[in-house]
């Protein structure tokens, strides 16, 4: 076994550039960039240079890593900084300008307008799969679009990561039943037989079958008193064909108590599918709240953790609509990390804070 002469600080400074440039996004991450971010550290962190074998080498850059790793965070994020500001190389193109045409270029070859959205979150999703496909910039990144119009799918998948489970926050679900039982006594009261309820941005439908599970739970045999129409709507065709086949993996239904689970799911194979009796109540659609016609006379209207891909502006546009869309007295449930925008506080009252979910006046 060869002794070698290693600088540990180089080889911590290098995995340390790379796992912070995984995690950076709009600025130059060319092979030039990197060799000047990487020169820059080692400019300003003396070198620890030892002399081990090849299988002795981790246990030193362990200890070494113990002993330098706080210094060479800060160091490497100033580099980064640093060559970011001054590159050593001509622009490759004004970002600002590019990213917008990008935005552009979606909105006329698919009819989505992310415009709107937040920015510093949608530059994070286009930056994984510019990564992901060994690009540098977001005009390769048009041009791949252009080339290669598949790269869209998979790109809207990042953009509107949907992750979500059956009754997810579980205490949000308590307020909901109480919702249901208060709206159904007000309905019979009134001889009212309509009761309407849509999830916008509905990712792969666990939301509105848990709605639906829920609405058989609570209502029982009155439930044949209603017409009961479930809306579910996104912008992501993948997870509305996903909500369509209605089967899950069991990871799915974490929060789901395991009487419902055996009562309206079926085994199937690894998966668990929703019971045709609860499928067939839900009605899946592709619909882009920045663009389309909303529905209207809804009783009750989910948009939970949506939200957070849109700016103040274009929050303070929707909620109107969904304002109109609501009948009066219907109400709104937004996600647990959402609040109500300032402006649209007279016109709607909160019901419960906790949970999100306001009330139309």
């Amino acid at each position: 076994m060869s002794v070698q002469n290693y600088n540990l600080i180089e080889i911590i400074a290098l995995e340390t550039l790379e796992r912070s440039l995984n995690m950076r996004y709009d600025i130059c991450t060319c092979a030039k960039c990197r060799k000047d971010m990487l020169k820059e550290v080692l400019a300003q962190v003396a070198p620890k240079t030892v002399s081990v074998t090849r299988e002795e080498l981790d246990a030193a850059v362990q200890q070494a890593r113990e002993e330098h790793q706080r210094e060479i965070n800060h160091v490497v994020l100033k580099a980064i900084d640093t060559i970011d500001a001054n590159p050593g190389h001509p622009p490759l193109e004004d970002r600002k300008k590019a990213f917008r045409r990008l935005l552009e270029r979606i909105l006329q070859d698919r009819g989505l307008d992310f415009r709107n959205y937040h920015i510093d979150l949608l530059k994070r999703r286009f930056a994984l799969r510019i990564k992901l496909n060994n690009l540098s910039s977001y005009t390769e990144y048009m041009n791949l679009l252009a080339r290669q119009p598949q790269e869209y799918e998979k790109l809207f998948e990042t953009l509107c990561i949907n992750v979500s489970e059956f009754f997810r926050d579980k205490p949000v679900w308590i307020t909901i039943r109480y919702l249901i039982e208060t709206l159904a006594r007000e309905k019979m009261r009134n001889n009212d037989t309509s009761l309407r309820i849509w999830s916008a941005g509905c990712a792969c439908g666990e939301e509105m079958y848990s709605m639906a599970i829920l609405l058989r739970e609570v209502l029982k045999t009155t439930l044949l008193h209603f017409k009961v129409e479930l809306f579910a709507t996104d912008v992501d065709k993948a997870c509305l064909n996903t909500a369509q086949k209605a089967e899950y993996p069991k990871d799915r239904l974490i929060n789901t108590e395991p009487e419902l689970v055996s009562k309206y799911f079926a085994v199937s194979g690894d998966n668990y599918r929703v019971l045709e009796s609860v499928k067939s109540m839900v009605a899946f659609n592709y619909l882009d709240l920045t663009s389309q016609e909303y529905l209207k006379d809804i009783d009750i209207l989910l948009c939970r953790n949506v939200f957070i891909y849109f700016n103040k502006e274009l929050q303070h546009q929707i909620l109107k609509q969904f304002h109109e869309s609501l009948r009066l007295n219907g109400y709104i449930v937004l996600g647990k990390s959402e609040n109500m925008v300032y402006e649209m506080k007279n016109y709607f009252e909160d019901t419960d804070s906790n949970a999100r979910i306001y009330r139309k006046i």
